[in-house]
């Protein structure tokens, strides 16, 4: 270890500790489980992207005031972009939902969570407007193979279109990675505290859907579309919202998020040499096209398709 992270963790108490990298995804932070006489913690190497640690650490303070269970930051040393974090446990969601029963009871636990957030007084963030969410998912058209910009762009103005009429009714906290992967059970707490909350240092503000999009549209697990439809109507039921408008608004969000982890996907393998994401593609690809059979696309989706072709599924 590096003599500024060994001071660090001589500093706070965990000099001589066992320790464990922890796989990451596709960030430039880096992870670490500390062991010591049984008990854990995780160390946060930002080194490489230290301008994440101040968000990070103000949205942290937000959720755990709002009574969310984002991990306790036991130690800083903002200078080297060093954290010492309590340590949430090392099995995600997204690894205990294998059957039905299981898959639900974590997205029930995850509506209590996005209505928690929906309901908490907002800090202030960064609220991207239409034409930048769309500005977004260009990355596609650089890095997915055979995209056709020119199609995209006519997909992209009724997108934008839409996006613009429903950002005019308010927006909300968004975590952004919002899914199962970055969701850590812990079954001796309750209510909203029940599920661990982990990387939300690029939270922003906007629509309210956009996170339950990221949940239902995840491309780590697969949530059925009866499933994602009944969640919707649940989502309505329990916000408030009208179911319609509530469709409208995951279908475009959906066609914004997904489009654009297809171009992130792609970007990572050719880029970073991380192509362990790709065989997600199809899956990302098949959210996106049901987004786009909502009626507001019923212009363009022949054109999206003819712009985005099917990615190819290996044999």
């Amino acid at each position: 270890m590096h003599d500024t992270v060994t001071s660090f963790l001589k500093s706070r108490g965990w000099e001589g500790a066992r320790i464990q990298p922890i796989a990451g995804d596709l960030s430039q932070r880096s992870y670490f489980r500390l062991s010591r006489n049984g008990e854990t913690a995780v160390m946060m190497d930002a080194r490489d992207d230290r301008a994440s640690v101040p968000p990070f650490l103000k949205m942290t303070a937000w959720l755990r005031q709002a009574g969310l269970s984002a991990p306790e930051v036991l130690g800083t040393d903002v200078e080297n972009a060093l954290l010492l974090l309590e340590d949430l446990g090392p099995v995600p969601a997204s690894e205990l939902m294998t059957g039905r029963n299981a898959q639900t009871e974590v997205l029930d636990a995850c509506i209590e969570i996005l209505l928690a957030i929906r309901n908490a007084p907002p800090p202030p963030l960064r609220c991207p407007g239409a034409e930048r969410l769309c500005e977004w998912t260009r990355v596609a058209d650089e890095h997915y193979p055979g995209a056709d910009s020119g199609a995209l762009d006519e997909f992209r103005a009724v997108l934008k279109d839409v996006l613009a009429r429903l950002l005019e009714n308010g927006c909300t906290v968004s975590l952004r990675d919002f899914h199962a992967e970055n969701l850590m059970p812990l079954p001796h707490r309750e209510g909203v505290a029940r599920l661990g909350v982990l990387d939300y240092q690029d939270a922003f503000l906007t629509h309210p859907v956009y996170d339950l999009v990221s949940l239902l549209t995840d491309a780590r697990v697969e949530v059925p579309p009866a499933l994602r439809a009944r969640y919707v109507e649940r989502y309505a039921a329990v916000s408030g919202d009208g179911l319609p408008a509530l469709r409208t608004a995951f279908a475009a969000f959906s066609a914004q998020r997904n489009l654009r982890i297809l171009g992130i996907f792609h970007r990572a393998a050719s880029d970073l040499g991380k192509a362990h994401h790709l065989p997600k593609v199809p899956r990302v690809y098949r959210c996106l096209m049901e987004a786009a059979q909502h009626e507001v696309f019923r212009d363009v989706r022949g054109i999206l398709c003819a712009g985005l072709p099917a990615p190819e599924v290996a044999a």
